[in-house]
Formats: structure tokens, C-alpha cells, sequence
């Protein structure tokens, strides 16, 4: 079996909600056979067995308590022990990737694999309302095989990836079902860009600025 360490929050940008039936953000569980740290900042993937396979370079939080459930995302950002630029690799059994909100869901969160990439620890010295700031001010580039495949930004996810792990802490102190968000927990807060299609061949790199976060690259 597979033991979940974390939680991938999906729909963070709001455009797509009308057309997937949905009204907020949802989330599913990542795990320990699919998350990998890429200290190197990167790494190989075998796609066997992927089915129509995209890449999302993504703000990924560590975290170091629970996220309370006030919805501020200087509070979601107490609970952070590090932020780090990485990539999730979706897969979609649905033709040519169309589906409704719940579908996603029911298909394991289109998740394959999470790769996170070197991680800036936060200290008591960091100004969480700067970082905040700066989380929804970055800019993002994702290259394939050198080649410009997309740009995209903080604000696209949920307005800032700080508020969407902020509203993940909403969401999951009211779904008292599931276990609460932990420390020990990685959380992907959603795409920075247009998801790109992939295929064995192909090189991967993701490059964020307005913050201090290292690129990300797999080869596949």
C-alpha cells in the first residue's frame, strides 16, 4: 500500500471553475511511493504507464504544524518549515482531458508523481506579510527541451499559492472526516502555468522570479 505524506491542491485558478462544476479548490492525498525530493534541483521519470501526461511546476510548502483555519495566508505561512519550486506530473485516463471536477477526484487527483525541488527553509527572521507578497508576485517560465512552453505567475493560483494553502486549511478543518493538516505534510498549491504535455524525450525546467527559489529540472 501507499502511505499518504502530503495533500495536492487542485483548481486553484479560478477560471476553470465554472466549466469543471465547481465553486472552490479541491484536494487530494500524495504519497510516499509518489513524492521524491530532488535536493539537486533535478531528476528522471520513467512516464510507462502515463496516460496523456502534463507536467505543473509548482510552489510546494513543508510543513511544520497544522494550518489553522482562518483563511490568512500569514497565518497558512506560520506553519511552514520551508517553500520550494517543484513539479507534479498529472496523468488523465479521460479523453483528451476532459472531465468535471468530481471526475478528477474519483481519478486519484490525475496525480502521478510529485518532484520538489530544493527547499529555502523559513526562519524566525523572515517577514512572513513580505513573503506573502512576494508568493503572489512571482513570475514563472517553464522550458521543454530548452524551448519556452508556457509563463504564468503566483496569481493565477488562487490569487497567491499562500492563500491557497490558507484556504486548504479552511477547507480541511471542515471536512472533520479526514485527518487535519499535519506537521511532516507536503502540500502542492497548484499550477504556475499552462500545463504542458509530455513524453519520453523530453527535459523539463522551471524557473520562478520575484523570489529566492532554486529551478527545477527532470528528464524523462
Amino acid at each position: 500500500g501507499m502511505t499518504p505524506v502530503g495533500r495536492k491542491i487542485g483548481f486553484t485558478n479560478p477560471t476553470a471553475w465554472a466549466s469543471m462544476l465547481l465553486n472552490t479548490p479541491v484536494w487530494g492525498y500524495v504519497y510516499d511511493k509518489t513524492v521524491f525530493d530532488t535536493t539537486a534541483g533535478h531528476t528522471t521519470h520513467d512516464l510507462g504507464g502515463a496516460m496523456q501526461p502534463k507536467i505543473e511546476p509548482e510552489i510546494m510548502f513543508g510543513l511544520k504544524a497544522t494550518v489553522p483555519g482562518t483563511g490568512d495566508p500569514v497565518d497558512a505561512l506560520g506553519a511552514v518549515a520551508w517553500i520550494a519550486l517543484g513539479f507534479e506530473v498529472v496523468s488523465c485516463p479521460y479523453p483528451d482531458w476532459k472531465f468535471k471536477g468530481v471526475d478528477a477526484v474519483s481519478g486519484f487527483g490525475l496525480h502521478r508523481a510529485l518532484y520538489v525541488g530544493p527547499k529555502r527553509i523559513l526562519t524566525a527572521d523572515d517577514d512572513l506579510v513580505a513573503i506573502v507578497a512576494a508568493l503572489g508576485a512571482v513570475t514563472a517560465r517553464i522550458y521543454k527541451n530548452t524551448v519556452l512552453a508556457g509563463e504564468g505567475s503566483g496569481k493565477i493560483v488562487l490569487g497567491n499559492p499562500a492563500k491557497a494553502l490558507a484556504a486548504l486549511g479552511v477547507i480541511c478543518a471542515n471536512q472533520p472526516q479526514f485527518a487535519p493538516l499535519a506537521a511532516g505534510e507536503i502540500i502542492s498549491s497548484g499550477t504556475l502555468t499552462p500545463p504542458p504535455t509530455i513524453e519520453a524525450g523530453d527535459v523539463i525546467r522551471a524557473e520562478v522570479a520575484g523570489f529566492d527559489l532554486s529551478p527545477v529540472q527532470v528528464s524523462f
